[in-house]
């Protein structure tokens, strides 16, 4: 026979507890795979960004460039009238 017997309410209570452990387990491998992710797409957005920043700065460099042409060459037409 066996010696084990049921404990009523008790087992209850131990089934519950062991579920509610594997559910918090779940739920943390779950916010780790998560932040996991954002972390990957947080990377992949800034590496668009900073590729969309370097072209915005070559063109502004050039804008100024053409900016600064355009005021040297309007200067030296007045010093010549």
């Amino acid at each position: 026979m066996d010696n084990i017997q049921p404990n009523g309410p008790l087992d209850a209570i131990g089934a519950l507890m062991g579920i509610f452990s594997l559910l918090s387990f779940i739920v943390m491998i779950f916010i780790i795979v998560l932040t996991i992710i954002f972390l990957f797409k947080a990377m992949g957005f800034m590496k668009r960004k900073l590729e969309a920043d370097r072209l915005r700065n070559e063109k502004l460099e050039r804008l100024i460039e053409l900016q600064s042409n355009e005021i040297n060459r309007y200067q030296t037409e007045e010093e010549r009238t």
